[in-house]
C-alpha cells in the first residue's frame, strides 16, 4: 500500500510539473513575442510571472532523491516546454 501511495505521488507531481511547464513555456514564447513587438506592458507582466512558474520545477528537481526520477521531470518539462511553444506560435494571430 504504501508503495502505491508513493507511486501516484510521483506521478501527481509529473502532472504537476507537466501543467506548470506547459504554462511557463506558452508565457516564455509571449514574452518573446511582445518583446519582438513592442508590446511593453505585456513583456513587464510577464517577466515578473514566469520565474513564480518555473520555481517549482526548480525545487522539485532539487528535491529528487535520484537521478532516475531527475531524468523523468526533465522529459515531462521537456515535452510541456515543446507543446507549450508549439502552442503560442498555433495562436500568435490571435495574440
Amino acid at each position: 500500500m504504501s508503495s502505491q501511495n508513493n507511486e501516484n505521488i510521483k506521478i501527481k507531481k509529473l502532472i504537476i510539473i507537466f501543467i506548470i511547464s506547459l504554462i511557463s513555456s506558452f508565457l516564455a514564447s509571449w514574452f518573446s513575442y511582445a518583446m519582438t513587438h513592442n508590446q511593453i506592458y505585456i513583456q513587464a507582466a510577464l517577466g515578473i510571472c514566469i520565474p513564480f512558474f518555473n520555481l517549482f520545477y526548480t525545487n522539485a528537481l532539487i528535491e529528487a532523491k535520484n537521478f532516475k526520477d531527475r531524468v523523468k521531470m526533465t522529459i515531462t518539462a521537456g515535452l510541456a516546454l515543446s507543446i507549450g511553444s508549439t502552442l503560442m506560435l498555433l495562436l500568435q494571430k490571435y495574440l
